[in-house]
């Protein structure tokens, strides 16, 4: 039991891994199931659940890379230029709110900075939607591997 509880906290942060772009989350889940497989001796495996649970992860991260390549190369700003902008830009406007109060923080952030982020704006929005239908695809690859582990090795 206190195994299952292990195991089922390294697949939730590879769920939650799956969110971003960089952690391979999928992969952190199969290795939860791994790990379990090794504290059991893999008594309860069989082998079409692992083919299963390896090439939904492997089509999760190396499939998913490619299809976020594909949703982003027509636009002139990189992926990366736009999540770094708008975390910057939230960041931004939190601590000149901290620092100058609410109102005038956020006055005053819009005036130096948003002027600049304003022009690409429609861009970088697209960008992020189609960044988020990607992570949305891989947290459902992750949530059915979790599943799949929980019905078929667990019990």
């Amino acid at each position: 039991m206190l195994v299952q509880c292990f195991v089922t906290f390294i697949m939730v942060i590879g769920l939650f891994c799956t969110l971003t772009v960089k952690l391979p989350g999928t992969l952190i889940i199969l290795l939860g199931a791994v790990l379990y497989g090794l504290f059991t001796d893999f008594v309860t495996f069989t082998p079409w659940i692992i083919a299963l649970l390896v090439i939904i992860s492997i089509s999760a991260e190396a499939g998913g890379l490619a299809y976020r390549k594909y949703l982003t190369k027509k636009y002139a700003i990189s992926s990366a230029f736009s999540v770094n902008s708008t975390v910057s830009h939230i960041a931004g406007i939190l601590v000149s709110a901290a620092l100058l109060g609410p109102v005038i923080g956020f006055g005053v952030w819009e005036l130096i900075a948003g002027k600049t982020l304003l022009p690409r704006g429609n861009t970088t929005t697209q960008i992020l939607v189609r960044l988020v239908g990607f992570a949305g695809v891989r947290m459902v690859c992750g949530a059915i591997m979790i599943m799949m582990i929980h019905i078929y090795i667990f019990f």
